[in-house]
């Protein structure tokens, strides 16, 4: 990620930390690898203190002003593009690289919510945009989990103030009560309410799939339903905290405004593009439990490569994957690298696919999400007629759901994840949405069964907050998202 890094800080300084100081500076996103990898990367990235930030209602992309650098800073301040330049953009992801390219000392960080770009009579959800992103040059960035953290930002002023602060949280080595481990839960305790989507209801909108797949209208349905549950604005960083310690993922991600936060512990990559120009998706069909034994691992694992069920689900999507970065690509350079990976994460086992790719000449980052948006794991196949059928089938908005979380870079440079195994926290309630891909050989049972593994994690997090909250009380010491 292009930021530059130049001021270190205290080795002892944690990603919470540095979070709750950039929180007293504005929103902030936080980006982390809690599983990492070569193939997923290392980094940890803490980004606040906006310059601007950029979001879309509709059909309406909008910057809000937030800083002005000090006078007297390097970089000066970013020419934003105006409203009307933004109006006459082509999509609002053209719009935002805009914006982006206005900043070439910082980066965008934020996220696209499934129905962007859906006509403006379809619903959306209250009260989330249809993207946000904050556009800064202050982040605190740990290269690796071993790494010292080290400090980014073009104010010089606002750097050295930023400076002490985090020196001074890392001092304190105080954690939030969140920290501690609680006792185990019951073992049969479950995370679901009687008021959860149950098998009938579930069956009733599995029909309806099946039907349309037999029509021919489909190959496969990303059928997707809410879970609510009760989370207090002050308990919302507990439940961050205890994800990223009990739940790691390599697409770990909190962002937090005065009106709501996101908490995802979303295993799947989108889209990467390189300096380079170099493409990689990583489209995700395909899951199992994970078993804590690694001999009954491998069983899982082998199981899911022999699958014709599974492996067809996952190539369908890996497909209409290459078609998506096919548009936009050199000729010939798309390819299938390293078809049906089977990988663990922390409670499931994924089937995963690799795709890569180089951006042609003359075409854009903006142009690559235009391209393949929304995710096609989370839509099926055709992807046009499938998202017009998830309209009918599904009940509710997405909104951030199923769209698309990272950072973008002024170089084109950027690495967004599918916001999946989420939480959207807004006016004291938690929406965990969960799904799969639906084919004609799926059952009800079994997609239901596996929606709910995907599930259970979050619910179980959201469960012991509230079990450790007193009536009235936070679970985090009344710290706000």
């Amino acid at each position: 990620m292009p930021l530059r890094c130049t001021l270190p800080l205290p080795a002892a300084l944690t990603p919470p930390q540095a979070a709750a100081v950039l929180r007293r500076h504005g929103a902030i996103v936080v980006l982390e690898s809690g599983r990492p990898s070569a193939a997923h990367g290392e980094r940890t990235v803490v980004a606040g203190a906006p310059l601007a930030e950029f979001e879309v209602r509709g059909s309406t992309a909008a910057l809000h002003a937030r800083r002005v650098r000090a006078t007297g800073s390097a970089a000066g301040e970013p020419r934003w593009p105006g409203s009307a330049e933004l109006a006459t953009a082509a999509t609002p992801f053209h719009a935002l690289e805009r914006c982006v390219q206005a900043l070439p000392d910082g980066a965008a960080f934020g996220w696209f919510g499934y129905e962007l770009g859906a006509p403006p009579a379809i619903a959306r959800l209250d009260p989330w945009p249809d993207a946000w992103f904050l556009l800064t040059d202050v982040a605190v960035e740990w290269e690796r989990p071993s790494a010292a953290p080290r400090l980014a930002c073009g104010d010089p002023r606002l750097a050295a103030t930023l400076q002490e602060e985090l020196a001074a949280a890392a001092a304190t080595g105080t954690a939030s009560p969140a920290g501690a481990r609680p006792p185990p839960a019951a073992a049969d305790a479950s995370p679901f309410r009687r008021e959860d989507l149950d098998l009938a209801r579930y069956g009733e909108r599995f029909a309806l799939a099946r039907a349309a797949l037999a029509a021919g209208e489909s190959y496969q349905l990303c059928y997707t339903y809410p879970l609510e549950r009760p989370l207090p604005a002050e308990c919302i960083t507990a439940l961050w905290e205890r994800l990223r310690r009990d739940h790691p993922a390599p697409f770990s991600a909190f962002v937090a405004t005065d009106e709501r936060a996101l908490v995802s512990c979303s295993p799947e990559r989108f889209v990467r593009v390189g300096p380079d120009r170099r493409v990689e998706a990583r489209p995700m069909k395909g899951t199992a439990p994970r078993p804590p034994d690694a001999a009954q691992r491998a069983l899982v694992a082998q199981a899911l490569r022999d699958s014709e069920k599974v492996l067809a689900e996952n190539l369908m999507i890996a497909d209409l994957l290459r078609n998506d970065l096919g548009r936009v690509c050199r000729l010939g350079s798309v390819r299938a690298s390293q078809p049906a990976l089977v990988e663990e994460h922390a409670t499931l086992l994924q089937v995963v696919s690799v795709i890569e790719g180089e951006l042609a000449a003359g075409r854009t980052t903006a142009d690559l999400l235009a391209s393949a948006f929304p995710p096609g794991s989370m839509t099926g196949a055709p992807k046009v007629r499938a998202v017009e059928l998830l309209r009918e089938l599904e009940a509710e908005p997405r909104g951030p759901y199923s769209g698309v979380l990272g950072w973008w870079a002024d170089d084109g440079s950027c690495d967004w994840s599918v916001v999946i195994r989420t939480a959207l926290c807004a006016g004291g309630r938690a929406r965990v949405s969960v799904g799969g891909g639906l084919v004609w050989d799926s059952t009800a049972a079994a997609e239901w069964e596996e929606s709910r593994a995907k599930a259970a994690p979050l619910l179980a997090a959201l469960a012991a907050i509230e079990r450790a909250t007193p009536a009235g009380g936070t679970a985090d010491g009344g710290a706000r998202p």
